[in-house]
Formats: structure tokens, sequence, C-alpha cells
């Protein structure tokens, strides 16, 4: 049985974009109130770099901006896969003070649009972000509260003929600190058909089988 995200038969995975953190930054930037995205080495999913940034007792909004992927047409589905860890202060009733949502722009970073809960395939959000101690992400679904590696699967086939980001955005509030969040191991997968050249070829290849088989059968 297929798993979420995953190609389905007849077509193969066609990696669109990926990079673990191991050689610099390589075009991901970072900004925002309060900022303290930066590489590390401290937890890693995998090999020794990945992305952190602390999650402060004050408010911030911390933004982790992808370079652009170039996102193609008729693969479907296209999915954005990264792992991650968003420790975060979290409401033990449910729901989070400071959280951390998923969001993409394709329009070179002047807007930006939540990904929205369905569409999150594998490791959703945690819960709705608390509105009452300024976290500008307030009412937004989020992560938080989670403190182990968390695989996050979105399926982001609605951006397809478009060039699109993606940013981790972290929210805080007024007051209490927690570890922060550690991003690693970006994807962006489609998944292609065989060209009509393939396929051709692929039936030339197998009637010539047939047709030896034949001729040794006759033999």
């Amino acid at each position: 049985m297929a798993a979420p995200g995953d190609c389905a038969a007849g077509t193969t995975p066609n990696v669109l974009y990926q990079y673990g953190f191991e050689s610099g930054a390589s075009g991901w930037t970072s900004s925002g109130t309060g900022n303290t995205w930066a590489l590390a080495t401290t937890n890693p999913h995998s090999g020794a770099s990945h992305y952190h940034a602390n999650d402060p007792a004050a408010v911030s909004d911390q933004r982790l901006v992808s370079p652009p992927v170039t996102v193609p047409t008729g693969q479907n589905p296209v999915t954005l896969k990264f792992w991650h860890l968003p420790n975060l202060e979290n409401i033990t009733a449910g729901g989070c003070y400071d959280g951390g949502i998923l969001e993409v722009s394709t329009d070179a970073g002047a807007t930006w649009t939540q990904v929205p809960a369905a569409n999150l395939l594998v490791g959703p959000y945690t819960g709705a972000v608390s509105g009452s101690f300024s976290n500008p992400l307030a009412g937004l679904q989020a992560w938080c509260g989670v403190t182990a590696y968390i695989n996050t699967i979105a399926d982001v086939s609605a951006y397809a003929g478009q060039t699109a980001q993606f940013r981790m955005r972290l929210g805080s509030d007024t007051s209490v600190s927690d570890a922060g969040w550690d991003v690693d191991d970006v994807m962006v997968q489609s998944c292609q058909t065989p060209t009509a050249v393939e396929l051709s070829r692929h039936v030339h290849a197998r009637v010539e089988t047939e047709v030896a088989q034949a001729i040794h059968l006759g033999r």
C-alpha cells in the first residue's frame, strides 16, 4: 500500500530540490522580529548541520525562507518533505503558547500563505496558538511541544506551474522560553510519468525479446 505522498504505480519520483544544510545556507535566508535562525551542529537529524531557532521568553516572529523551487505541471502529487523538531512552549491542556507554521509564497516573497492542515499528509500541526499573550501567530494551527524529530509531508501540488518558496515561521509570546525549533533534510518531489519516447523504447525492446524467444523456440 502506498504511503501518503508516494508516487502512484506507473510513475517515478522526481527530486526537484534536496538539501541537508551540510554546505552552508546555500540560498536559505532568515529575518523577522527577534530572529535567531542560524546554522547549527547541536542536534541534526542527519549529517552534521541543521537550522535552529531559539524559542525566547519574549514576543518574536522569526522566518526561515527556502530558495525558489520551480514546481512542474502534470507531475502530481508534488510534496514538500522535511524533518523537524518544534520543541516550542505548548499548553498542557492542548494547543500552543509558542508555535511554528509552514508558509508558501509564489510571488518572490511579496505575500505568504499558511499551508493548511488539510495539506499536511504526515506530521500535522499539533494545535492552535493561544491569543492571550501577544503571539503574532495567535489563532493559527501550529507545531509545538514536540521533543523528537518528526517527518512532515505537505502536498504542494496546488502550486504546479509556479515558482514557490517555503517558509518556516516561529512565533513566541511575552513569557516562558523553550528549546526552540530544529529543521533538517528538506526535499521537494514530484512524480513523473514515462514519456512517449520511453514508452516506445520499452515496447520496441519487448517486441525484440518476444521475437528472439520465438526464434529460439522454433529451433
